[in-house]
């Protein structure tokens, strides 16, 4: 089995792929202070909990958009399974062609996406990430990758609110919530809610006038699957797109 891994800001995304299948997939919190063995632990953990035996894990992919954490989680992996960690960085093969500025300054996450993304061949197409930011990554009809916009993430929205509004209380997200709350806790979950949907949807307009009409949307991350439902725009909704980038980097770069 191929290990995938994706760290982000906020979660740690792990896959375990077999064959070319993505077959379980969980998520650790990102603890930026922890050891490498700490998170060995934690991987063993998660993974005995969804009966998968760690002897079957026979290769890694490590992305990861926090430097404090990759050479600990790469450690992690090494001590826990003894096998090889590939790491997306400068020098591993990916097939994706950027025409932007500093190629090598790309987030690997955002590397990830694309690749999958281009090999599902709906040209041109974004891809939305919503997690700690939000990010919206283009791809032109040519399979190009030609940039990327970024903006604060939902959960930064929410705590920038309650960090610098004193009178506001602490919210937990409910993407039921009606448009116009009728009470300040409902009234903070539509602003955040339906204010992040509605700039996905105008940046997705953007997008098409800019790449195409025939524009194809994925959205992938932690808060896609609350925001989905408030958008206007016809989205792909794909949770793991990430991973299945990772699988395929992985496959470009083993050795025979």
């Amino acid at each position: 089995m191929l290990l995938a891994i994706n760290a982000q800001n906020t979660f740690i995304t792990i896959g375990c792929f077999r064959r070319g299948e993505l077959e379980v997939v969980t998520r650790l919190a990102t603890e930026p202070r922890h050891t490498a063995d700490q998170y060995a632990c934690s991987i063993a953990d998660v993974l005995r909990l969804h009966s998968v035996d760690r002897r079957q894990i026979g290769g890694a992919i490590l992305c990861s958009v926090v430097p404090a954490l990759s050479s600990v989680l790469r450690q992690a992996v090494e001590t826990l399974f003894h096998c090889p960690v590939t790491s997306v960085s400068a020098g591993v093969k990916t097939g994706l062609n950027m025409k932007i500025d500093h190629p090598h300054l790309v987030g690997s996450d955002l590397v990830c996406l694309a690749v999958e993304a281009v090999a599902r061949g709906q040209l041109p197409c974004a891809v939305v990430d919503m997690g700690t930011a939000t990010t919206f990554t283009a791809v032109d009809g040519r399979g190009v990758m030609v940039g990327t916009a970024i903006a604060p993430g939902v959960r930064l929205g929410l705590e920038a609110l309650r960090a610098q509004a004193a009178q506001l209380p602490s919210v937990v997200l409910d993407r039921s919530v009606p448009l116009i709350g009728k009470n300040t806790m409902d009234a903070i979950s539509s602003g955040v809610l339906y204010g992040a949907a509605c700039m996905v949807d105008g940046m997705i307009g953007r997008l098409r006038t800019q790449l195409g009409e025939e524009l194809t949307v994925y959205l992938t991350g932690p808060y896609a699957g609350m925001v989905a439902g408030l958008m206007q725009e016809t989205v792909a909704e794909e949770p793991y797109l990430a991973l299945m980038g990772l699988q395929k980097i992985w496959e470009k770069n083993k050795k025979r």
